[in-house]
């Protein structure tokens, strides 16, 4: 398997004179009814999603976890949530959790490779400590919130404060223009005037990896009153929120223009995670929505776009792939894209991780002589929760769920959950084949035992390779946020509280 990601990252390299710059923008909550272009009965329009999409590639088997933190720590690792310890929640405010600092993130590879690396809007894998931030983590540059959501307008969680710049060490990193020059304005205006200067001040000849991880459209409901094309109902409200979010990404896409980036540039395109149960989102005609495992909640919108035939093949322009495609394999995808493992492991001496679930497919996705018909990915382990005890599993054209799907069991602290084959609830299992049935609404696990047994054995596996849950570290009352300033700011920000040893079992 390595020799083969090696051969087809050599072949890459050789169609590409020289690297791309990449520019990931990663909605929040964008249900598969939040755009225009997957159904012809949307009921909102984007049109600027709708004819990049249209000219790019449509990946229409884009799969994410059920909810933001364990999606965006499969995109920065490569790895499923499981083995991050992140099976059941979002990471909290106040706690110890955070994306193991042992993992190798996919922007400290692609900065190896040469790029600039910038990361503005949504975080949230944590900020316990300073080695969690993105600053840390491979990004030169980082600004935007560290939570799950922040205020469009107040840029507060509760009554502090989330919105921050940062960089490499606390003496020269966080800043709080939130409090003075930055209050009160609309947080897509902060963010398009902080790629409009990423891209002023870039060096044309350094390769550059924008990810944007989007503050829309997520919860608080709200954008300017010039978005506004209606006013009846929420749904008119989405259409604003969507109205903004186009008009950043067409503001972001002309500043790469004017500085002759956008020729060489491939933008990937993608949502966390499915629309929450809200009359103000939709999925379309899927089962389900966030935070749960049918089709609403985990697939999502995706597509690949760049104007330049030597990044996305003519041939391939304005087609769509029914292949499988885990969120998790933007990371290998990425890093070919930038140009491989082997600058990494020439200044390291290290060698790419070991036991990735990212599946390189690059090469599949951009270029005529990879799409040979044969899907890269054969399979998905969607999600293990040992507290809600559900599990999915997707196998050729076949979606296995385990467990009470209705479940609203909670993290407890205190409680044992076994990382075993005891984590799942055996007893209820339902089968779906996704081809004749894209919306599973008939159960066929009655009469498939043999699929149903192979999936379980399979299934049974990945069970054996969960990490202890990062929803059981401590909350932390009366030390954090930092008292300094009235800010969501990492422990050892200044003098004050240590995290326990606790974190270093996981």
């Amino acid at each position: 398997m390595l020799k083969c990601l090696v051969y087809m990252t050599v072949i890459l390299s050789c169609t590409l004179a020289k690297h791309p710059h990449i520019l990931f923008i990663l909605m929040d909550d964008q249900g598969y009814g939040d755009i225009g272009y997957t159904y012809s009965t949307n009921d909102v329009h984007t049109p600027l999603l709708d004819e990049l999409a249209s000219k790019g590639r449509k990946l229409n088997r884009h799969y994410t976890s059920w909810l933001c933190t364990p999606t965006r720590a499969s995109i920065m690792s490569g790895r499923y949530p499981i083995e991050l310890g992140i099976q059941h929640d979002v990471f909290e405010s106040n706690t110890e959790e955070c994306l193991n600092e042992r993992e190798l993130l996919m922007p400290e590879v692609v900065r190896h490779n040469g790029y600039a690396t910038h990361l503005v809007g949504k975080w949230h894998l944590g900020y316990a400590r300073w080695s969690c931030m993105p600053c840390m983590r491979g990004f030169d540059t980082a600004l935007g919130y560290t939570s799950g959501a922040t205020g469009w307008i107040s840029h507060k969680v509760g009554s502090y404060y989330d919105f921050y710049e940062c960089a490499t060490s606390p003496e020269e990193g966080l800043t709080w223009d939130v409090l003075t020059k930055d209050k009160g304005i609309y947080s897509n205006f902060l963010y398009n005037k902080r790629v409009k200067k990423i891209i002023n001040n870039h060096d044309p000849n350094t390769p550059l990896f924008l990810y944007l991880p989007m503050q829309s459209v997520h919860s608080s409901y709200y954008a300017p009153e010039n978005y506004y094309t209606c006013s009846d109902n929420k749904r008119c409200t989405m259409q604003a929120m969507l109205n903004s979010a186009e008009d950043l990404i067409s503001d972001v896409i002309s500043y790469f223009e004017e500085a002759g980036l956008w020729e060489d540039t491939v933008l990937l395109y993608a949502s966390d995670n499915g629309g929450p149960q809200s009359t103000y989102h939709s999925n379309g005609h899927l089962r389900g929505y966030k935070s749960t495992l049918w089709e609403g909640g985990v697939r999502t919108p995706s597509f690949i776009y760049s104007l330049n035939d030597r990044i996305l093949s003519d041939e391939l322009r304005g087609t769509e792939t029914d292949c499988y495609f885990h969120v998790a394999d933007w990371y290998q995808t990425i890093i070919a894209l930038s140009g491989g493992w082997h600058k990494y492991e020439r200044a390291t001496g290290n060698e790419m991780p070991a036991g990735l679930d990212s599946i390189d497919q690059s090469y599949y996705l951009i270029n005529k002589d990879g799409d040979t018909g044969t899907c890269p990915r054969k399979e998905i382990m969607l999600h293990i929760d040992p507290v809600k005890r559900v599990a999915g599993y997707y196998k050729n054209n076949m979606k296995l769920l385990v467990g009470n799907q209705d479940s609203t069991n909670s993290c407890s602290g205190t409680q044992f959950y076994p990382l075993n084959i005891d984590s799942i609830d055996l007893d209820v299992i339902q089968l779906f084949n996704l081809t004749a049935d894209p919306n599973e609404a008939n159960d066929i696990s009655l009469g498939n035992p043999n699929i149903v047994t192979d999936m379980v054995n399979d299934l049974a596996i990945y069970l054996k390779k969960q990490r202890p849950l990062q929803c059981q570290l401590p909350t932390i009352d009366g030390s954090y946020p930092n008292p300094v300033v009235p800010y969501y700011v990492p422990w050892d920000f200044k003098d004050g509280y240590l995290p326990s040893s606790a974190f270093k079992k996981l």
